[in-house]
């Protein structure tokens, strides 16, 4: 229901409620006025009608004795001359006209009994004249009374019936009867005949042995209120006018009150739905035309801030280029509805940002950010140029290859190359860009600029400033995120196996140790290259259950070979992760007590950045383990930033010089000399010394020769099942001049 005819009802449904009020007031105060009426005209007609009556007894007792006086009745009477008798009494009957009022056989009678004397009682005269319809009728000629007037008597059990009725008269004593009325000695309303009528009771002079008799009046209320209903119709005439031209106006005042705010309530729903675009002007005065002007005032400021708040939410407060979700939205944009869509993303980032951000603060490093946001803004005629991140820029290429991506990202890096100069200060950024092609990397935005950034960070971590998104190298593809919890299930079924790479022993040459290493024969993919589960299973913490998995299995086959006779020491490779944890020596004691080995035939293998995570801590794990009787063994050695310095702090029995410098051995006279130097000085500190990566008889001839303690490469043994290595072991001499044959 609207406002508009919500009024329009108000002002209706108030005229007629006054109308019915006023019509109601009037009927009321007129019928009691009626009512009082009636009752005084039937207080005052009553009276009449009994003293009319008794002024009739009167006259009846009078004319009765003068019969009983009359000489000829009563010595007729006395003589019983009947004839003469009925002749008098007929005679004086004529000139009576009327008797006593008594109730016999349901008929009302004038009864009046007079003694005769002749001279003493002879007889009584009784005169006996019904009281009829007619009687009552001359009455109400005689005087003024009202049209309903009835003699009733009481027929017993609070009954009443009537005996004789005047003219138009309804039928009182049922309606008082019907209604358990007693005898209205007071005016009592009585509704008879479907109308209401003040009906008032008169008891008159009976005998002991007839029934109580009374005068009934009534008063119709509805015969009064008759003459008015001419008027009340001319009253409900112009009431029905008036309830017209009341609608009228009130549709009027209401559109003249209700447009306005149809109009402001129009505007709220399009304000709702997010359009601010002007109101319609409002046409009003008064507190309307204010509310109004406040209204399209209030449109404006909401459309002002909202504004504000989207631009905030799309854009940069420190360089005013648009953010992620504004970058995310213009490429996803691009993208949609057009077949064969091709583009290029390129991720901008600043290598050195982190370092401006401790040494100089935010505050510079945020007016670095500017002045590259404003030398990225010469390339948005050409691209969307934003910021995706604190430290990284985007540039949308639409419909740009390969080939011109990587031409453009570097005119970008020609314009950002130049250092940031601010007074006596000069900040070169050191810029990188990682480039990720549509469709070949994706063709969702979000999944472009992920990969746009692993891109980045392989350029960052590179010499080239600049890098193409390559699928094989991205650690966050979705296959690996499978293959993490297929590592977890694999670890849980002991789906993994541990192959064993034979150590030669260039002395006596024999094999006296091997390294464990990890085999993962995945039921769907098939062999996982452990660089690849093993990297996986350091950046999803599930290393350290790794380790443990491996450092059981391998003490286990340690303690099988040393009941078959084959004593040798078996080399089990350790995580930075796992140097951070404090029990480590506890949990490698027990599983050394529990499968009876001594720690000498354990060696841990470790890689100098292990060490160099949480030196510290690393140091004292490592000389817990030390203390337990267990070697150690710096692998990698030469290619990190280890010394012999430092490997002094560590307590380390053995280094094993990294493929890097033994693959070249026979033919790169620097190697050799590097790795002579490292296996004299090694031998100096009491390190012992192993040669990694050995695939040449040359190589493995020059490390005998210069005194290398072991060599491990394809050329002694490929990593074997356990059960294949065992086979080696029997073996008395290793043939160095045919050892790859020998596997």
């Amino acid at each position: 229901m609207s406002f508009r005819l919500r009024l329009s009802l108000l002002f209706v449904a108030t005229l007629v409620a006054v109308q019915i009020f006023t019509a109601l007031l009037i009927y009321g105060v007129a019928r009691r006025a009626f009512i009082a009426e009636g009752e005084r005209q039937l207080s005052a007609g009553a009276t009449a009608v009994v003293r009319q009556l008794d002024d009739i007894s009167t006259r009846v007792a009078d004319n009765v004795q003068v019969l009983a006086l009359d000489y000829a009745l009563r010595a007729a009477i006395a003589q019983h001359d009947q004839s003469t008798v009925l002749s008098a009494l007929r005679n004086h009957g004529r000139r009576i006209g009327a008797a006593a009022v008594v109730a016999m056989d349901g008929k009302a009678y004038w009864m009046i009994v007079v003694p005769v004397y002749a001279p003493e009682p002879i007889a009584l005269i009784a005169a006996g004249i019904p009281v009829d319809n007619s009687l009552l009728a001359r009455l109400q000629q005689l005087s003024v009374l009202p049209n309903t007037i009835e003699l009733i008597t009481d027929a017993g059990a609070g009954r009443w019936t009537d005996v004789a009725r005047g003219n138009e008269s309804v039928e009182l004593a049922s309606a008082l009867t019907a209604a358990g009325h007693s005898l209205p000695l007071q005016p009592t309303l009585v509704r008879a005949d479907g109308r209401e009528y003040v009906a008032l009771a008169k008891r008159l002079r009976e005998s002991q042995q007839s029934a109580p008799v009374a005068l009934v009046l009534g008063y119709s209320i509805d015969d009064a209120l008759q003459p008015y209903r001419s008027v009340a119709l001319a009253w409900a005439s112009l009431v029905a006018l008036g309830l017209a031209a009341g609608l009228i106006g009130a549709m009027l005042i209401a559109r003249s009150v209700a447009h306005p705010i149809e109009t402001l309530a129009a505007t709220v729903h399009r304000v709702e739905s997010g359009d601010y675009t002007a109101p319609s002007p409002v046409r009003a005065g008064g507190e309307i035309g204010q509310l109004a002007a406040a209204f399209t005032n209030m449109t404006h400021a909401i459309a002002e801030r909202e504004e504000h708040i989207r631009h905030q939410a799309l854009h940069d407060a420190v360089t005013g280029l648009p953010n992620r979700q504004a970058a995310e939205a213009a490429i996803r944009e691009a993208l949609t509805g057009v077949a064969n869509t091709s583009g290029a993303l390129l991720m901008v980032g600043l290598a050195r940002l982190p370092e401006i951000i401790q040494t100089m603060g935010h505050s510079i490093c945020d007016r670095v950010m500017q002045d590259a946001g404003a030398r990225l803004r010469q390339f948005a005629a050409r691209g969307f140029v934003a910021r995706a991140t604190d430290a990284q820029f985007s540039v949308w290429l639409d419909g740009t290859g390969k080939a011109d991506a990587i031409a453009m990202a570097f005119r970008i890096l020609d314009a950002l190359g130049v250092p940031y100069q601010e007074s006596d200060l000069s900040i070169d950024t050191a810029p990188a860009i990682g480039i990720a092609l549509c469709p070949q990397h994706g063709s969702e935005a979000s999944a472009l600029l992920r990969r746009a950034e692993v891109a980045l960070i392989a350029a960052l971590d590179s010499a080239d400033p600049v890098a193409v998104y390559d699928p094989t190298t991205d650690p966050h593809r979705p296959e690996r995120l499978t293959l993490m919890t297929d590592l977890r299930e694999a670890l849980d079924r002991n789906e993994l196996r541990l192959h064993y790479q034979p150590k030669l022993n260039l002395v006596d040459r024999r094999i006296d140790s091997v390294e464990a290493l990890v085999r993962w024969n995945h039921p769907q993919r098939g062999s996982v290259p452990p660089e690849t589960f093993i990297a996986l299973a350091e950046k999803t913490g599930n290393i350290r259950r790794l380790t443990r998995w491996v450092l059981a299995s391998s003490i286990a086959q340690a303690q099988e070979w040393a009941a078959r006779g084959h004593l040798l020491r078996v080399a089990v490779n350790l995580s930075a992760r796992d140097l951070d944890d404090a029990e480590l020596p506890r949990r490698i004691g027990d599983l050394l007590s529990l499968h009876g080995v001594s720690p000498r035939s354990i060696v841990l293998e470790l890689t100098e950045s292990a060490v160099m995570g949480e030196p510290e801590l690393a140091v004292q794990v490592l000389k817990r383990l030390a203390d337990l009787g267990i070697d150690l063994a710096i692998d990698d050695f030469g290619v990190g930033q280890s010394s012999f310095a430092y490997l002094r702090r560590l307590p380390v029995r053995e280094i094993k010089i990294d493929r890097l410098f033994t693959q070249r051995l026979g033919e790169d006279a620097g190697d050799r000399t590097l790795v002579r130097s490292i296996v004299e000085l090694g031998h100096r500190l009491g390190y012992r010394v192993t040669a990694e990566g050995v695939e040449t008889r040359a190589a493995i001839e020059y490390l005998r020769e210069i005194g290398c303690d072991h060599a491990q490469g394809f050329y002694v043994a490929r990593a074997l099942a356990a059960d294949a290595v065992e086979r080696l072991f029997t073996r008395s001499e290793w043939d160095v001049t045919h050892a790859g044959a020998n596997t």
